[in-house]
């Protein structure tokens, strides 16, 4: 099924659980007649590209167009964690930008097919109780930018290691012409992890998944801490894990870490780096490292609005884009 006949369906079902069916009123003829202007806004369907990719993306002309009429510098509380519904983040690709020193990774398209993998993959773990949070990266992503970090270009989750078997199952049993997942890594099933990618999307680097893709890493835990069991030095407390929390990452809201910036070891609000390792191509690149001061007037960046923390205003220089309030 085409990528953006699952974003509609997913907001055709958000809508009919919010708005009240009433009853049908007379019809009338309209006053003068309705003027459509046929103008797209989508860049990357002006060339005649005819791949995959390209055709999932059409969609994106549409959803660019309707980010008009989003409201400007909103203010959003947090919706509870114990729900059943996936809810959506106003999200502005109009407005993206990228620097010379630490360009974006993602194209609009490919940060479109990422979140429609989250959406896919978090439905799967609502409908089935598989708990799973953003990790790594991803996760630091989210607190620093309520998005995929910039000039990152791949996701990172974890996922409870009790659940591996469920979810692989579930994975089997979803129509195998959509996703392609597959089984890297270690010297032993525990250390293995998942790449979850779309069929449609193209080899990164040849390899057999694709690009952009999900990496679904497993942990395990005692009475005190969780670790990744692919990386096992990776530990955390328990109490800095749970209970979760929902938290903004691009057009979703994602299971986070109660305490996310327990996980970070390094000044993460002022040190901005690129990763070493391209996953487009899955070749090592030249690190680069700024600060992320000299970032703010390209990128948007995060701001703690009280001492308490629950309170985060994301800010490109000056100009407020919205304000989250969490519960």
């Amino acid at each position: 099924m085409p990528i953006f006949f699952i974003s509609i369906l997913v907001s055709v079902s958000l809508i009919i659980q919010t708005v009240k069916v009433l009853p049908p009123e007379p019809v009338k003829p309209p006053r003068r007649p309705v003027i459509f202007s046929n103008r797209s806004l989508n860049i990357e369907d002006r060339s005649l590209s005819t791949d995959d990719v390209a055709i999932l993306c059409l969609n994106m002309a549409d959803y660019i167009d309707q980010e008009q009429y989003l409201p400007k510098s909103p203010i959003i509380f947090s919706p509870t964690f114990q729900t059943p519904r996936i809810f959506r983040f106003p999200h502005r690709y109009s407005s993206w930008k990228s620097s010379t020193t630490l360009p974006r990774a993602l194209t609009t398209c490919e940060h479109n097919l990422a979140m429609h993998l989250l959406i896919i993959i978090d439905r799967m773990c609502r409908r089935l109780k598989i708990t799973y949070f953003m990790s790594e990266g991803t996760l630091l992503g989210s607190i620093r930018h309520h998005d995929i970090i910039p000039w990152d270009d791949d996701i990172d989750i974890m996922m409870s290691e009790e659940h591996r078997q469920l979810f692989t199952n579930t994975l089997y049993e979803m129509n195998s012409t959509l996703l392609s997942f597959v089984l890297v890594g270690g010297s032993t099933k525990e250390k293995q992890y998942y790449k979850l990618s779309f069929k449609g999307s193209p080899s990164a680097g040849g390899y057999k998944w694709s690009f952009p893709f999900v990496d679904v890493f497993f942990y395990t835990q005692n009475d005190t801490h969780l670790w990744n069991l692919k990386y096992p030095d990776t530990v955390s407390k328990l109490k800095h894990v749970f209970p979760l929390i929902l938290r903004p990452l691009g057009q979703l809201w994602l299971p986070s870490p109660r305490k996310p910036e327990r996980f970070f070891r390094f000044e993460w609000s002022t040190e901005c780096a690129g990763h070493f390792w391209d996953h487009r191509t899955e070749e090592s690149k030249q690190e680069v490292q700024v600060k992320c001061d000299e970032l703010k007037d390209v990128y948007p960046f995060v701001e703690q609005a009280n001492e308490t923390k629950m309170t985060e205003v994301l800010k490109i220089n000056d100009t407020i884009l919205h304000t989250i309030i969490f519960k």
